[in-house]
């Protein structure tokens, strides 16, 4: 099965929301409902043509322990020495 890839301008930001999500070898919304997103979110996001909320990025953040460094700039230095290389 071929991943459908991002094309919006925030595919920078769609492709390290996946990494991390295949990191943790999750579905896209089991990923998103344990971090309590909103199932419609997290698909958007994924598209690359809607940047993540602040909101969504923090809820992330918490459940999976990445910093909004990774997610916003792709900044490896704030994450565990477990995940960063994996990302």
């Amino acid at each position: 099965m071929k991943l459908k890839r991002a094309a919006g301008h925030h595919t920078d930001i769609s492709n390290r929301l996946r990494a991390l999500r295949n990191f943790y070898e999750m579905s896209s919304k089991d990923f998103a409902e344990s971090a309590g997103v909103p199932p419609k979110s997290y698909p958007q996001w994924g598209s690359g043509y809607f940047r993540i909320s602040i909101d969504g990025a923090l809820k992330i953040r918490e459940r999976y322990g990445t910093s909004l460094d990774f997610i916003y700039t792709g900044c490896l230095d704030t994450l565990s020495n477990k995940s960063a290389p994996a990302l």
